[in-house]
């Protein structure tokens, strides 16, 4: 890009010739036919430090005579500025462009001034400056290359001219160039010359992604430590390269996006993008080498100094990206890169030991150490201003490729990277086969636990056998008394000689929870003349309890009624309470239960029409033929507790008259608090229900209504467990 600026068209009308009067003293580097590809001048300079950083050209020029000679000037101080003069003359008969190299400088911009006037601003580079190809942003076949701005810096040298050359330059504080002279290139001849490079470049990339993607499908698979270390270095690695600054530019920014110009803080944009990928490949590897060589386990106070070697890096990237400082660079990066050259070597020298102790795949890491060890220390030892190595072969081929510190980085890392992939695809092997080696030893265990298992179970079995044997045997002893049980307490209940005679007809529903129960019901002897009784208990519990204490109820009104029945229904009541209480020893302070029943007790006198009932919370029903229906309540009491009955708990006698074609109802709670209901309501059945089914048969005969209600109770019961004993008794008089 060529700029002509306002100062030098007004000297230009005054007809003021700047080059003609100053640096008159300066010889000018001659370039002819022998000139190599990339030359410097290094003597025939003039240097000027601008301590102020506000001097402008006309200021430069005017001060002239203040320049020095390099040898004069003392060491480049970082984050100052400067000024070198020097001048260029053609023996060329065609025009040559030449390329101005940033040479280390962390920004130089150059002006030409030509013989006749003419004044060139250059564009600005610097060695972290992202120049963007522009070539990639338009249609080649559209846009001829000569209307497509350079990326690099670049003036055109005409043939027999002679051109002055004043550029200002910046150091870096953390990487200040070690000489004051610029390196040039003969642009058309350097491309031709770099395209073996950019070849190789490119070959070490895709390398690395190739690398890349074995090492991420290796961790997806293999679960390991190590292979996800290795990944993540690997990855790492590629976007350092990628980033690197080679001749033609750094890579990244050039084909991915545009940084140049920006900047970031007084550095450009590309600066912290390119150093940190730097600082973290470097972290990166470290936490690789620990994990493969599984440092933590065998060595834990060389993993305690990897994470000791991480912090120091850490704290240096922030230090050299956001503390200003005049550090020199000895001071800068000699201790970092001593202390990355002793940690590497403590990795040579543990994979050296693990592989003495047995682990075979150590050797891979001691091979491709070497080469990483070799080019990490030439390039640490660089920044540190230690000439490399590689700047003894002639610049031209693969030296021209080498001396580009960048590059010989890059094939260091590839050489590593090439060789740990194998030690990962080795130790992945060496993993399996160690745990094939566990899998058979944990086979073996397993096989010898299952016979001595076996051995065990046989004898548990033949133990659990006998053990099944006695228990079915008191099962079945258990299972043939309580079905016995159950006929003795079927037997208690009345037999068709205590109905007959007595009742128009009757039904009964008496299924106990269990096998057995504590429902019962009861009529008096048939040996009685006259009135007769019927009652119904609901005793404490069911089932082994319940039964037998139903004996005992069934007992205590065969002797209520044992030579006649005189007993209204409330004295019985009153007997049958204290005899269940007595029968128990409730009556006593140290008893050890506290049960009893419920009962209703119906003294039934046929030629009268009419009966006369006492419940201790079982109530009668009544159903008229009409369809009504009578709810004959009783009392709120229960029978047989330890807690005697008082005077205010007895009962009153319902003397209740009734017509040939009434029927009557008793039922247990085991019936009205029945937990069912239609879409799992989980509710009781209730008095209500029973009342409407009562309803509902007003007219059936007494085994209809019985079969009706059974029917109903079923229903509601559905697929919930049944709480309780259930007894219902239906009758007719």
């Amino acid at each position: 890009m060529k700029k002509i600026t306002f100062f030098w068209l007004c000297v230009l009308a005054l007809g003021y010739q700047p080059n003609a009067l100053a640096f008159s003293d300066l010889e000018a580097y001659v370039v002819s036919d022998d000139t190599p590809v990339i030359f410097s001048e290094k003597v025939n300079l003039r240097v000027l430090e601008d301590a102020s950083g506000l001097l402008d050209l006309s200021q430069i020029v005017a001060s002239s005579a203040s320049f020095r000679l390099p040898a004069d000037m003392q060491q480049i101080k970082s984050g100052r500025r400067y000024w070198v003069a020097q001048k260029i003359t053609s023996r060329l008969s065609e025009t040559l462009v030449l390329r101005i190299d940033p040479s280390g400088w962390e920004s130089i911009h150059s002006y030409v001034l030509r013989a006749d006037g003419r004044v060139e601003s250059l564009k600005t580079s610097g060695v972290f400056y992202a120049g963007h190809n522009r070539l990639i942003e338009v249609n080649p076949f559209a846009a001829g290359s000569r209307k497509v701005e350079s990326q690099f810096t670049r003036l055109s040298l005409h043939a027999g001219e002679e051109i002055l050359i004043l550029t200002q330059l910046q150091a870096n504080s953390n990487l200040p160039p070690r000489s004051f002279s610029l390196t040039f290139y003969d642009e058309l001849k350097f491309s031709e010359a770099r395209r073996f490079g950019l070849y190789l470049e490119g070959a070490l990339l895709g390398i690395l992604f190739a690398l890349a993607v074995f090492g991420s499908f290796s961790a997806a698979n293999n679960k390991d430590g190590a292979s996800l270390a290795y990944s993540i270095w690997i990855v790492v690695a590629f976007c350092q390269i990628l980033s690197n600054g080679m001749p033609e530019g750094p890579r990244l920014s050039e084909f991915v996006f545009d940084v140049e110009g920006l900047t970031y803080g007084h550095q450009s944009a590309y600066w912290p993008l390119f150093v940190s990928f730097g600082y973290l490949q470097a972290i990166c590897y470290a936490f690789f080498a620990s994990s493969f060589l599984n440092v933590r386990e065998h060595f834990p106070v060389l993993h305690k100094a990897v994470y000791l070697y991480v912090a120091l890096y850490v704290g240096h990237y922030i230090f050299t990206s956001f503390v200003p400082h005049e550090l020199s660079v000895k001071i800068l990066w000699l201790p970092l890169g001593a202390i990355t050259l002793l940690l590497l070597i403590s990795f040579y020298t543990v994979a050296f030991i693990r592989y003495r102790e047995g682990l075979k795949i150590a050797k891979f890491f001691i091979y491709a150490i070497v080469p990483y060890l070799t080019f990490r220390s030439i390039f640490i030892l660089g920044l540190a201003g230690v000439p490399s190595p590689f700047s003894l072969l002639e610049p031209s081929g693969f030296g021209l490729l080498m001396q580009n510190s960048n590059t010989a980085q890059a094939i260091g890392l590839c050489c590593e990277a090439l060789i740990m992939a194998l030690a990962v695809v080795s130790r992945t092997r060496w993993l399996q086969e160690q745990l094939a080696v566990n899998l058979k030893a944990q086979q073996e265990l397993v096989e010898g636990q299952n016979r001595m298992l076996e051995v065990t179970v046989a004898e548990r079995t033949a133990e659990l056998a006998s053990q099944h044997k006695a228990l079915d045997e008191a099962h079945q002893m258990l299972v043939g008394s309580v079905n016995y049980a159950s006929r003795l307490q079927r037997g208690q209940l009345p037999r068709a000689l205590r109905l007959e005679g007595r009742f128009a007809s009757f039904d009964v529903i008496w299924e106990p929870r269990d096998t057995i129960g504590g429902d019962l019901w009861w009529v008096s002897s048939s040996r009685h003349e006259g009135p007769f009784v019927l009652a119904v208990a609901d005793c404490t519990g069911h089932g082994v309890p319940g039964a037998m204490l139903s004996l005992l109820v069934s007992n205590s009104l065969e002797r209520i009624y044992a030579t006649d029945t005189d007993h209204d229904p409330v004295a019985a009541l009153q007997l049958l309470d204290h005899y269940v209480r007595t029968g128990l020893n409730q009556d006593r302070p140290d008893s050890e239960s506290d049960d009893g029943c419920d009962a209703a007790i119906l003294r039934i006198d046929t030629e009268q029409r009419r009966l006369a009932f006492a419940g201790a919370k079982l109530e009668l029903w009544q159903l008229k033929k009409s369809g009504d229906v009578l709810r004959h309540p009783a009392a709120r009491i229960s029978l047989g507790y330890s807690q005697r009955l008082t005077e205010d708990d007895r009962p009153e006698v319902q003397v209740i008259a009734y017509d040939e074609d009434d029927t009557f109802v008793i039922v247990t709670d085991g019936f009205t608090d029945q937990i069912g209901g239609p879409d799992d309501r989980r509710v009781s059945y209730g008095y209500r229900r029973l009342q409407s089914v009562l309803m509902n048969h007003a007219n059936a005969s007494v085994s209809e209504i019985s079969r009706a209600m059974k029917a109903d109770f079923d229903a509601w019961q559905g697929s919930n467990l049944r709480r309780d004993d259930v007894t219902a008794v239906v009758f007719r008089l």
